[in-house]
């Protein structure tokens, strides 16, 4: 699991406010450190990671809420409530932690049914072998859980595409105040 990078820059005694103004952009940096291997969808490892740095990230945002629950001014028409856009970009967080948990689920699965159908015939449960069908039923649900793994890492990887495209860390990063 990745270690949570260590926040620089935090000052105890200043305000709640300029905390998160310093710590919710180096969550973002960590979670982003990861994009150079999300196009490998061979890279579990650091997929997991990346949902370990975007967990950390929501929980922090969940934290420093409260900062952000004050309207904010647009350029032209109604000011957009603070708490209306971070629920917003939370809800975006959170879309891409549970994507990304899919994913992890179905690796995990994956290796406890491949080590499985791996075992010696003595180690087994089932009076000391499987079936043909159960290697059958084994097979297909090994094919199952592949196809729903590849959907959901298609399924994240067109929304962090989506993303990169339209500026979701620019706007992420703007709206913390840096």
């Amino acid at each position: 699991m990745a270690k949570a990078h260590k926040i620089n820059g935090v000052k105890p005694l200043c305000s709640y406010h300029e905390n998160a103004r310093i710590i919710l952009p180096q969550k973002v940096e960590e979670v982003y450190r990861w994009e150079p291997f999300i196009r490998d969808a061979a890279r579990r490892e650091e997929l997991h990671n990346m949902r370990i740095s975007i967990k950390r990230l929501r929980y922090t945002m969940e934290i420093f809420r409260g900062v952000y629950q004050h309207p904010k001014k647009r350029s032209k028409g109604a000011p957009v409530t603070g708490a209306k856009r971070f629920a917003q970009f939370l809800a975006v967080i959170v879309d891409l932690q549970e994507i990304l948990g899919d994913i992890h689920d179905c690796d995990v699965v994956l290796r406890v049914l491949t080590d499985y159908t791996h075992q010696p015939a003595s180690d087994t449960e089932v009076s000391g072998s499987i079936s043909a069908d159960g290697k059958d039923g084994l097979a297909k649900l090994i094919d199952q859980t592949k196809e729903t793994r590849k959907a959901s890492y298609e399924n994240f990887l067109e929304k962090w595409e989506q993303l990169s495209a339209s500026g979701f860390k620019r706007k992420l990063l703007s709206f913390f105040g840096t």
